[in-house]
């Protein structure tokens, strides 16, 4: 059988920039690198550079440096294996499957790009309901005892103090945060971003991803089958970024408790004050989820505030919906202190405003979960927030934009083979930002009109993003 490209999907090759032909060991290349890499292969030539290894191999000069010619064969993922010896028979079919779920990821890629420009950074959201931005009321959230008292544990807690405790001690800074802690150390660590590619063309799968994050998969699979499908390398790289949940939920509930114990037993703080403490908090653990994650540590300390000034609360209300999903219960709402509250409760005591925004975030988690969205598809979603390359004034736009190139193409590609069965599930899931970025907008402009109105105290994090991300508008 014969793997044909389709001319519409306008690919060049990757080696020399020529227009390809047709998929050729392993993947999508020109005539002439075809035969080249063939040959090469073969007659088992051994070339060698004149110059230091690193020529420069396009159309006008791809015959100047066969040696550095056939590296860039392998390092695009041209496959040795797939040379079949001279005039022997054979040899597709070992490739042929391979062959066609590269073309389905191209085609569905470029019918996205036509529909809805991919990245979708600048669709425009949905408009805001009078419901959400009318803050015309007269009523506040001190009148919700019988919620904020289920709120915060109040047991003794036998957790230790750890740096989350250090904004009792004073107004906290982002700036000092990303300028003045170690970064941490990772072993998935990236020193250069070459070409805007990350391959790997045999990932050690030996042990499974479970073990890998510390988080079960969903189970998809039938027993009978021999392996699941190949997990794109950059979905897992992204999924160990990720802080472990009940470490964050730790944390903060120590936090709370030292805090609320400083303060005494009578000075009990308002459901929405505390509400607030809690996302300060999560604050914190995002701003340490992105210093330590990959592609992050690569800009310089003023294009990472920038980002985080444009996304902290897109990231927040991710982190809210995602625990939603995983709770799966429509009537009760998940806190990041490991609480559940009713959703009536909350609903009959607050005003409109609060009770349209939480409306709202269970709406979006109930179709995320219809979508059934996944942790690694969560994680996906979070870099897409964070390296937003429309940001204004970024030193290295370049760099951004080529981390959401990457992280578009390995959530395609995940999507595509994990959930066969779901072939608009990338869609489905972009086309959530926009709703996503709608909604952390509306909790914004809630927070600064209580902020305004007394409500929530200046000298924390949650606070200092919102000024930061208004004063660059």
């Amino acid at each position: 059988m014969e793997y044909t490209y389709d001319d519409d999907l306008e690919e060049l090759c990757p080696v020399c920039g020529d227009k390809v032909s047709g998929y050729h060991y392993g993947l999508l290349t020109c005539e002439s690198c075809k035969g080249f890499f063939k040959r090469t292969v073969q007659n088992n030539k051994r070339y060698t550079c004149a110059e230091n290894q690193e020529c420069k191999i396009d159309k006008t000069q791809r015959k100047r440096c066969p040696f550095c010619r056939f590296q860039k064969c392998l390092n695009v993922g041209m496959r040795l294996e797939a040379v079949r010896a001279d005039r022997m028979r054979g040899g597709r079919n070992k490739f042929g499957p391979m062959y066609k779920r590269d073309r389905a990821l191209k085609q569905q890629k470029k019918a996205l790009i036509r529909s809805n420009g991919f990245k979708l950074e600048s669709a425009a959201p949905p408009p805001a309901s009078p419901l959400q931005t009318d803050y015309g009321f007269t009523g506040t959230l001190h009148t919700l005892p019988t919620i904020s008292k289920s709120l915060l544990p109040s047991t003794p807690s036998s957790i230790t103090p750890t740096d989350y405790e250090a904004n009792l001690y004073g107004p906290p800074s982002l700036g000092m945060a990303m300028q003045s802690h170690v970064p941490l150390t990772s072993q998935y660590q990236y020193t250069a971003f070459p070409g805007r590619v990350i391959k790997a063309e045999c990932p050690d799968y030996t042990s499974s991803p479970e073990s890998l994050t510390g988080y079960p998969y969903p189970d998809m699979y039938p027993s009978a089958s021999p392996q699941p499908p190949s997990l794109p390398p950059l979905v897992l790289e992204l999924l160990r970024c990720d802080p472990d949940e009940l470490v964050v939920q730790n944390k903060i509930v120590a936090h709370l408790q030292q805090e609320q114990g400083g303060r005494g037993r009578l000075d009990k703080p308002s459901t929405f004050s505390l509400m607030c403490r809690m996302a300060d908090q999560t604050l914190f653990s995002i701003v340490e989820w992105a210093r330590s994650c990959i592609f992050f540590k690569e800009l310089r300390v003023g294009d990472q505030m920038k980002l985080l000034h444009n996304c902290w609360s897109e990231l927040l209300v991710l982190d809210h919906i995602f625990r939603q999903v995983q709770h799966g219960k429509e009537d009760s709402v998940l806190l990041v202190t490991g609480q559940e509250v009713e959703l009536s409760s909350i609903l009959s005591q607050a005003e409109a405003t609060l009770s349209g925004l939480v409306q709202r975030g269970q709406e979006l988690a109930a179709r995320l979960r219809t979508l059934q969205v996944d942790r690694r598809e969560i994680a996906c979603m979070k870099f897409l927030l964070l390296f937003n390359p429309n940001v204004k004034l970024l030193e290295n736009q370049a760099f951004v934009e080529g981390v959401q190139e990457q992280v578009n193409t390995a959530l395609l590609e995940y999507t595509l083979s994990t959930y066969p069965q779901f072939q608009d599930k990338f869609s489905q899931l972009v086309v959530r930002l926009p709703e996503l970025r709608s909604l952390s907008t509306q909790a914004e402009d809630y927070l600064c009109y209580m902020h305004l109105s007394g409500e929530v105290p200046c000298n924390n994090l949650l606070i200092e993003m919102l000024h930061a991300k208004r004063a660059c508008v």
